[in-house]
C-alpha cells in the first residue's frame, strides 16, 4: 500500500477527490490534505508519502515551489500537478522540474482512479527493480572491470602523477570537470547475513543506488574498495560543492535504508581544486567514518564538523575505573549499568578520540580480568572467547557499551553464583564441625571462622541465611539434642551429660534445657523413661 497526499487550496475539489475515490480499491492509503505547499512541506517531512497531488496555484507557496523543494529533498517522492487549461503554461514549467504527470481540471472520477491504477503499476515496477536480488546479482556479474575499480582506489590511496591519472581518466572514460574535487566513503553499519554471498549481493545492491544518484545523476565516480566499502569523487563548483555532498550522501543513505532496509554511515572529506590532491579528501572521508564509533551509524559525517578532544582528559579515567569496580563489588546490575552509562556520555561530550575511546575500553578489560582474579574466581569461567577481539570490531561506542554491560552483568551473575556455591559448600563444613566440636566446653565462634577461613561478620550473615539460625542458636540446639539422646539412652548422671555436650557447669546446663524444652533434664528422663536406656 503506497502513502499519498493531496494538496489544492480549494476545499471542493479537495473533498470531491477524497469522497469519490476508493483509495485501498487503487492500492493506495490516503494520509492527508493540505489547503497550501508550505502545510504540505512540513507534513511530507514527518509522514514521507509515496505520491504527491499538488494544485499549482496556492497560497504561501505554490505547486511549482513545492515540487522543486521535494525533488531537491525526497528524489524518490513522485509528484503529480493538477492544472487547469488556462495554467498550462505552468505545467510546462512543471514537466522541466522533471513531474512524474500532470492531471487536468476538472478531474473526472473514472479517470482519476484509472491514472492511479497506473501510478500504483509504476511504483510496483520500481519496488521490483530495487528488490529483485537476482537481477541485481547479474548486475553485480556486469559491473565495472576490476582494472577500473583498482584505478580509482590507487587514485584515492596515493598521489598519483597527473600524466599517469589523465591518460587512465581517458582509458577509462571518467569525467570529471572540476574545478573542485571531494572524496566520500560508505559502509553498511551491519552485516546482513551470515551468508557471504548474500552479504556480497547487498553490498552490491547500495553500490547500486549509490552509484545510480551519485555518477548517473551528478556526474561522480563511484566504486567499490578491496575492504567493503562504498567510495566516490565528486566535482563541481567550488561555492557549492561541500553543500552538494551533504546533501546527495543524505539522499543515498536515504534511499538505501528505504529500499534494502539496511543503514549506510558516510564520511565526507575536505574540498581539494586539485585531481592529485583528491588522495587527501579520501583520508579524511576515512577518518570521518570512523567517526561513527562515537557519533553512531547511519549517519553522514563531514571532516569539517567534528571536533577533536574537546576538553578531553585521560585522567579523568582512573576516578571512573574506580567507580566501576566499586558498583561490580556491590554485585548490583543497575548500578554497573548507570556507571557505563554515565562514563560512555562523556565520551560522547568530550569528543574523545577514536583511539583513546579504544584504549579506555582496553583498559577497563584489564581492570575486569584483574578484578576477577583477585577475588580468587578461575577468569576462563567468566569470559567467553577474546573480550579484546570483539571491541576492535565494534563500529560504535553505543556497541561497545552494550557489550560491556552484557558482560558485567553475566560477571555479576556467574560470582554470585560461585558465591552461593562455595559459601553453601562452607556452610555444610561448618555445620559437620560444629557436631564434631559440640563437646568442647570452649568451643567459640572466633575458633570456627578460623578453621573455615571466613570472617565472623560474613559468616553470621551468611550462616544465619544457610540455616535460619544464629551460631549460638544452632550449637545450643545439636548440644540439647545430644543431651536429650543421653538422658534417654543412658544412666548417665545430669552432670555427667552436661560435660559431654560441652556445659562445664551443670547448673547452667539444666537452666539452658529447661528455657528450650520446657522442663528440667531429670523432668525429660522421667517422661522418656523405658525408651531405650543402654
Amino acid at each position: 500500500m503506497y502513502r499519498i497526499i493531496l494538496v489544492d487550496d480549494e476545499d471542493e475539489v479537495r473533498e470531491g477527490i477524497k469522497r469519490k475515490t476508493d483509495w485501498q480499491a487503487c492500492g493506495f492509503e490516503f494520509i492527508g490534505d493540505y489547503d497550501n505547499g508550505r502545510d504540505a512541506l512540513a507534513a511530507i517531512e514527518q509522514q514521507r508519502p509515496d505520491v504527491i497531488i499538488t494544485d499549482i496555484c496556492m497560497p504561501f507557496m505554490d505547486g511549482l515551489e513545492l515540487t522543486r523543494e521535494v525533488f531537491e529533498r525526497y528524489r524518490d517522492v513522485k509528484v503529480v500537478i493538477v492544472t487547469g487549461y488556462e495554467d498550462f503554461d505552468y505545467a510546462k514549467q512543471a514537466l522541466q522540474l522533471k513531474v512524474n504527470d500532470y492531471l487536468l481540471k476538472p478531474i473526472n472520477s473514472k479517470e482519476f482512479n484509472e491514472f492511479l491504477g497506473k501510478m500504483k503499476q509504476e511504483l510496483d515496477i520500481e519496488f521490483k527493480q530495487r528488490e529483485d536480488l537476482s537481477a541485481l546479482r547479474i548486475q553485480l556479474n556486469q559491473s565495472f572491470p576490476l582494472l577500473r575499480e583498482r584505478f580509482l582506489e590507487s587514485l584515492t590511496a596515493s598521489r598519483m602523477k597527473r600524466e599517469v591519472f589523465e591518460s587512465k581518466l581517458q582509458h577509462f572514460q571518467i569525467t570529471l570537470p572540476g574545478p573542485t574535487y571531494i572524496a566520500l566513503v560508505g559502509e553498511l553499519d551491519t552485516k546482513v547475513s551470515d551468508n557471504k554471498g548474500d552479504d556480497a549481493l547487498l553490498r552490491f545492491a547500495a553500490f547500486n543506488i549509490m552509484q545510480e544518484q551519485l555518477e548517473q545523476e551528478y556526474g561522480g565516480v563511484v566504486f567499490q574498495t578491496r575492504d567493503d566499502k562504498i567510495a566516490a569523487i565528486l566535482s563541481g563548483p567550488l561555492e557549492e560543492l561541500e553543500v552538494k555532498a551533504q546533501l546527495w550522501s543524505e539522499q543515498v543513505r536515504s534511499s538505501i535504508e528505504r529500499y534494502l532496509k539496511l543503514t549506510l554511515t558516510i564520511g565526507i572529506g575536505r574540498k581539494c581544486t586539485d585531481l592529485a590532491e583528491i588522495s587527501k579528501s579520501f583520508q579524511e572521508a576515512l577518518s570521518s567514518l570512523d567517526y561513527r564509533f562515537l557519533l553512531g551509524k547511519d549517519k553522514v559525517i563531514s571532516i569539517q564538523d567534528l571536533e577533536y578532544g574537546n576538553g578531553w582528559d585521560h585522567t579523568r579515567y582512573t576516578a571512573w575505573e574506580q567507580n566501576m569496580l566499586a558498583a561490580m563489588k556491590t554485585g548490583k546490575s543497575h548500578a554497573v549499568s548507570g556507571v557505563l552509562r554515565d562514563w560512555f556520555d562523556e565520551l560522547k561530550s568530550f569528543s574523545c578520540p577514536i583511539d583513546q575511546c579504544r584504549s579506555t575500553i582496553y583498559q577497563l578489560l584489564v581492570s575486569l580480568m584483574n578484578f576477577v582474579a583477585d577475588i580468587g574466581f578461575e577468569l576462563s569461567t567468566m569470559l567467553q572467547g577474546d573480550p579484546f577481539a570483539q571491541v576492535k570490531h565494534f563500529r560504535t561506542l553505543d556497541e561497545a557499551r552494550a557489550y560491556l554491560e552484557e558482560l558485567c552483568h553475566n560477571m555479576i551473575q556467574q560470582l554470585s553464583e560461585q558465591r552461593s556455591t562455595m559459601a553453601s559448600s562452607q556452610m555444610q563444613l561448618a555445620e559437620a564441625y560444629i557436631r564434631e566440636q559440640y563437646g568442647d566446653e570452649n568451643f567459640s565462634l572466633n575458633q570456627l571462622c578460623n578453621h573455615i577461613f571466613m570472617s565472623i561478620s560474613y559468616f553470621s550473615a551468611t550462616f544465619k541465611q544457610h540455616t535460619g539460625e544464629t551460631f549460638v542458636e544452632y550449637l545450643t540446639r545439636v548440644r540439647l539434642e545430644k543431651a536429650k539422646e543421653l538422658l534417654t539412652i543412658t544412666n548417665l548422671k545430669t552432670y555427667e551429660i552436661a560435660a559431654r555436650v560441652g556445659y562445664g557447669d551443670p547448673q547452667y546446663f539444666s537452666v539452658i534445657f529447661k528455657r528450650n524444652m520446657g522442663m528440667t533434664p531429670k523432668e525429660f528422663r522421667q517422661t522418656n523413661k523405658g525408651s531405650g536406656v543402654v
